[in-house]
């Protein structure tokens, strides 16, 4: 009977520790493989001034070549 509760006692102190380790390296493996909220609103911003920007040059060339096309024409294209 002293053999039972020994192996017993063994057993629930080795899953205790097992459970430890699974947490610590759970816990590793998402701080590896998290996402950074703070990096990626960024990333959004700079995606969003970039399609901004490709904007402004596409209203850029618009007015530019609409200007060309009116060149010494009395009715306006626009």
């Amino acid at each position: 009977m002293g053999k039972i509760g020994t192996d017993t006692a063994a057993a629930s102190s080795d899953s205790t520790a097992q459970q430890g380790i699974l947490s610590q390296l759970t816990s590793q493996r998402n701080s590896l493989s998290g996402v950074s909220l703070d990096e990626e609103a960024a990333n959004l911003t700079q995606y969003q001034r970039a399609y901004e920007a490709a904007a402004k040059v596409f209203s850029i060339t618009d007015q530019l070549m609409a200007d060309a096309l009116n060149l010494g024409v009395t009715s306006a294209v626009s």
